[in-house]
């Protein structure tokens, strides 16, 4: 009977979400046909996007999916030069409506510094108490106040206007009943006040951090936490433990060490708390370069293999990601592109070399490509992946003309112009037999990269001689 009510008193304290049914329709005639995608951020700091929902918009324009939701979330949906943006809750319908279809032309697609114009989507069915609708107007009210008259009250230290525009935006949304709301509007109300205090450290989080719930899919949440955490360690923190954390960045590892430190403090007792806090701003303190490439990925690798949080394992992965994209000794981005797969390369140097064949250097390029598959093609694979806007203009080059190593066309791929940073036409990666890379980007044919394959001829020779 003792171990039945222990168990019982257990399973009571355990909150246990449970996925509930979530509907979205609509009727939107210009994507007929289309391939859609709801999707969401796996974490509100590296924004790395994950899919949640493929559907495809029927031949009339109507579209009927559902999917599960255990908490409140938003998604977006991807359309064309546009990124819609939605928060879906549990157990809720919604009626989309989304903006005129407006594809990405062939120019967009291959544009690595183009970014979709965001919007909120609008909801047929909604009510004006409905969370997106509530959110749309506080937040077009907020910006507004911001933009017009926040700087000068506060650096006149004027507070009063500021006071008394909280108190109406309470007063407003007194009688919303809506949970999430009501914590997104507490958390907006925290950024003003932390406009207004920005070096009262203390007073920020002791009313909205300290011994509170962690809201993970509360973007207003996270705006103040970046605001008050994204140079913690190097800032606050640091000076009040200036020796200690010193100290503790000297070791190795470092990151159970200032984990201590932190956890003296209550405010830092939860340990999901002070994982995130430590892997942020560490990841701050290395954009700020006031940390080493080395002891930064140190410390985020073991907060991924120690922490029991999933969305902090993610997020120190997804930095992880982020610090070692394109980075020697590390994985080059993957690509498959019809039989063309880097797998197939493993085992063998790979030169690759993303071009456009409308583009003058790029075929004076194909000259000396040639010469070097001549001479080093045994030991390194050439591959040319052609991003022309027109295709035609693909398939009439390679047509009139025939090279020793493929050049494939980029298709549907756009996605590696982004993956392998390519910012101009010619852009070469050498990538090593393990499928890591080497250089990225590598010199081109007419630069030294001969000194770098004769290097490679002779660890391969010297190889041969061995075995």
């Amino acid at each position: 009977m003792r171990i039945l009510i222990f168990l019982t008193v257990i399973f009571a304290n355990i909150n246990i979400s449970i996925a509930q049914n979530v509907k979205i329709i609509g009727s939107a005639p210009t994507y007929a046909g289309a391939h859609l995608t709801i999707m969401y951020h796996e974490d509100a700091f590296t924004f790395t996007p994950k899919k949640m929902l493929d559907f495809t918009v029927n031949d009339d324009g109507k579209f009927e999916i559902q999917l599960q939701l255990d908490n409140t979330k938003l998604v977006f949906i991807p359309l064309g030069i546009y990124k819609g943006f939605l928060y879906l809750e549990p157990e809720k319908e919604y009626e989309l409506k989304f903006p005129p279809r407006k594809d990405l032309s062939p120019a967009q697609k291959l544009n690595p510094y183009f970014e979709p114009d965001e919007l909120m989507l609008g909801v047929a069915n909604a009510g004006s108490n409905e969370l997106n609708m509530l959110i749309r107007k506080l937040d077009d009210s907020m910006d507004t106040f911001i933009n017009q008259k926040f700087g000068f009250i506060y650096r006149k230290k004027e507070r009063s206007a500021g006071i008394a525009f909280i108190q109406q935006l309470k007063s407003e949304y007194k009688s919303e009943k809506n949970v999430f709301f009501q914590d997104y509007l507490h958390y907006r109300i925290g950024f003003l006040e932390f406009l207004a205090n920005p070096n009262a450290f203390n007073f920020i989080e002791e009313k909205y951090f300290n011994h509170k719930e962690i809201q993970l899919n509360n973007p207003a949440y996270l705006s103040l936490y970046k605001k008050q955490y994204g140079n913690f360690l190097n800032g606050y923190f640091n000076q009040k433990e200036i020796t200690a954390l010193n100290r503790a960045m000297k070791t190795k590892p470092s990151f159970p060490i200032i984990s201590a430190l932190m956890a003296k403090y209550p405010a830092y007792a939860n340990m999901q708390f002070r994982e995130m806090i430590i892997a942020t701003s560490i990841f701050d303190s290395y954009s700020r370069k006031f940390i080493g490439r080395e002891k930064t990925l140190e410390i985020l690798k073991d907060i991924k293999n120690s922490s029991m949080i999933e969305y902090n394992q993610n997020l120190c992965a997804n930095y992880i990601a982020t610090i070692t994209h394109l980075q020697k000794n590390y994985p080059a981005p993957d690509f498959s592109i019809g039989n063309y797969k880097l797998a197939n390369y493993k085992g063998k140097y790979l030169y690759l070399n993303f071009c456009n064949t409308q583009s003058f250097p790029c075929v004076q390029d194909f000259k000396e490509i040639t010469k070097l598959k001549d001479r080093f093609g045994a030991q390194i694979e050439f591959l040319s992946i052609a991003c022309d806007w027109d295709v035609t203009h693909y398939y009439d080059f390679v047509s009139k003309n025939k090279y020793s190593w493929p050049i494939i066309y980029l298709g549907n791929q756009q996605q590696l112009i982004q993956k392998y940073n390519v910012k101009a036409f010619p852009t070469y990666i050498l990538i090593d037999p393990k499928g890591n890379i080497v250089k990225a980007p590598a010199a081109g044919p007419k630069e030294n990269i001969q000194l770098e394959f004769i290097r490679i001829a002779r660890d391969a020779a010297r190889k041969a001689l061995k075995n």
